[in-house]
């Protein structure tokens, strides 16, 4: 196949730039490599690259394709064309004017059909004085083009985008060349070294963004996975570090939009939306090492497991010790009416016992001073071993018992019904079996809270050693402060609101109305919309949360949202809004 000439001997219609002229494009041609190296957008990076070179050529019109991931087609990235008034850029699906090119054929081989697949492959410019005479190239598609617009399609300047390593990244076309007075004249070669000099610079600016793109998105899977990981790690927790981020970045886009009132001077740039993202998405990665029985204690005496089974077994040999001493009794000659009857009583007496017990394990209630009172009472009844407590112990359970702890519990003897043994105490904990039963609300001890709440120190200290770039400084503060309080109270800082930024007071209110409206926690019902609403509004009433974005939270119809997309539908009631507006 015979290719168009890569040159083109001067034209009576082209002009060669004197020197002086030549040399402010060079000084034209540095400022813009400064330019394109410093910027970050892509639809702007796309649109500087086009303008410099139509400028540098008069060009009429021109397009910007650039390889896709796997470097089998070329993408359509923007189009120019100041005879057609016409400017699209990907993603524009009304007026999307090109599909992609691809590079190669259905069998495989290289497609060399198309002017700007050729120059893909070939790494070559392509300089065509008029696509309607030209052989070697297909230019029915820009024929048909011509054809539904009116336009007429003459002098094409194809040029790669070559990084420095030689690799192409893109093709940039420029089409009709123009002389002062508009009339369409051939591209001049000579202004091919400047155009070359261009899309290099342009090339190294598209890979440079490329390779930061790349970063970031290793970046943004990284911490996804991990919170991914985080909230797998817990059932009962299930999509927290997906769903915050939602919430968090609903009530900053409320807050963007309000034009009067507290947050009208509002705004976030690009880099302050990434920053809350990564906070959002980041904000529990403490809890990657939260004991998981610790994080889904469901009841008070939950440790790897349920300990009421234990007790429960206890209660039931307890009753039938009381049957044996019944029957013994009988046999020995007593009235078997009377021992009938205290057997009854003693039966009655243990279900009513563990019933209490078993009430407490749940933790649904406060328990008040007498019921702690009568665990302990139910606690001291023995009731008899018979088989060596050291046997199948781990190392870790038996290195928790002294020498002469171990000689006594190998042998059979009374224990009593609920415990609180030295044993039972480790790693900062105590799971004795009374300490337990007596929380009096809820089924955490105080060691199990800060265990707990330590997620957040732990989150502030892994996110503090990670290098963060000046303009994600941010992230640790915005993800570590999520449970500050405006009064003061919250922990691990106790930072009160004047302490705080817009974006750490969005994610406490974010994380709250998550665990508030979470279905799959164990240890509460779902709760319906209006109820969380009530709870939230009650903390803003207690200094606890920020008014001005509570408010906006309700106003902007942001819980609403949040509510139908993510609540069951048993869940979402009618909320009265009214009731909780200041600003009104």
């Amino acid at each position: 196949m015979k290719f168009a000439e890569t040159t083109i001997p001067p034209q009576a219609g082209t002009a060669r730039p004197p020197k002086s002229i030549a040399a402010s494009q060079l000084a034209k041609l540095v400022d813009l490599g400064i330019a394109l190296s410093a910027e970050h957008d892509r639809s702007a990076l796309h649109q500087r690259i086009l303008k410099a070179a139509r400028e540098f050529t008069n060009a009429d019109g021109g397009s910007l394709y650039l390889l896709n991931g796997d470097e089998s087609e070329l993408h359509f990235r923007i189009m120019e064309n100041d005879t057609l008034q016409r400017y699209v850029v990907d993603g524009n699906q009304q007026e999307y004017p090109f599909p992609p090119v691809p590079l190669y054929l259905v069998d495989g081989s290289p497609n060399h059909e198309n002017i700007a697949s050729h120059v893909a492959l070939t790494g070559e410019t392509i300089n065509i004085v008029d696509a309607y005479a030209a052989d070697g190239f297909d230019f029915s598609g820009t024929r048909r083009f011509d054809a539904a617009t009116g336009y007429r399609s003459q002098s094409f300047l194809t040029v790669p985008l070559k990084s420095a390593r030689g690799r192409v990244l893109g093709v940039l076309q420029l089409i009709n060349a123009r002389r002062e007075d508009g009339t369409v004249i051939p591209f001049d070669p000579m202004i091919e070294p400047l155009i070359t000099a261009l899309t290099s610079q342009s090339a190294v600016a598209l890979e440079n963004r490329r390779l930061l793109q790349s970063q970031r998105d290793l970046i943004d899977s990284f911490v996804r996975i991990l919170a991914q990981g985080i909230d797998a790690k817990s059932p009962h927790t299930g999509a927290h570090c997906e769903r915050v981020p939602v919430l968090a970045k609903m009530l900053a886009q409320a807050a963007v939009d309000q034009k009067n009132g507290p947050f009208a001077d509002f705004s976030l740039s690009e880099q302050e939306w990434y920053e809350l993202d990564l906070a959002a998405w980041l904000h529990d990665i403490g809890k990657i090492v939260t004991p998981e029985h610790v994080v889904e204690k469901a009841t008070k005496l939950e440790t790897i497991h349920n300990r009421i089974h234990e007790v429960r077994t206890r209660f039931e040999v307890l009753l039938r010790d009381a049957e044996i001493d019944m029957l013994r009794r009988q046999l020995a000659g007593e009235d078997h009416a009377i021992c009938e009857a205290d057997f009854a009583a003693r039966r009655d007496e243990l279900r009513a016992q563990f019933e209490l017990v078993a009430q407490s394990n749940i933790g649904s209630e406060n328990l008040d001073l007498s019921t702690i009172v009568a665990i302990r009472d139910i606690a001291t009844q023995a009731w008899q071993r018979n088989f060596d407590r050291t046997a199948g112990l781990s190392w870790a359970e038996s290195s928790r018992m002294t020498s002469e702890e171990a000689a006594i519990l190998s042998q059979p003897g009374a224990e009593p019904l609920l415990s609180d043994r030295q044993d039972q105490v480790y790693n900062h904990v105590n799971n004795g079996e009374i300490y337990n039963l007596s929380i009096p609300r809820g089924t955490l001890t105080p060691e199990e809270r800060t265990i707990i709440n330590d997620h957040v120190v732990l989150t502030q200290d892994m996110l503090e050693q990670l290098p963060f770039p000046p303009g994600l400084r941010n992230v640790p503060a915005i993800a570590g402060n999520h449970h500050e309080k405006m009064d003061g109270s919250g922990y691990p800082r106790g930072l009160r609101g004047e302490d705080m930024g817009a974006l750490e007071k969005i994610m406490v209110i974010a994380d709250i109305f998550e665990a508030l409206t979470a279905v799959d926690r164990p240890y509460k019902k779902p709760k319906m919309l209006s109820e969380c609403i009530d709870i939230l509004g009650k903390m803003r009433d207690d200094n606890k949360i920020d008014s001005d974005l509570f408010e906006l939270f309700l106003t902007s119809g942001a819980y609403r949202v949040y509510g139908d997309t993510y609540l069951r539908p048993d869940q979402r009631d009618d909320v009265d809004i009214r009731h909780y507006l200041r600003n009104a």
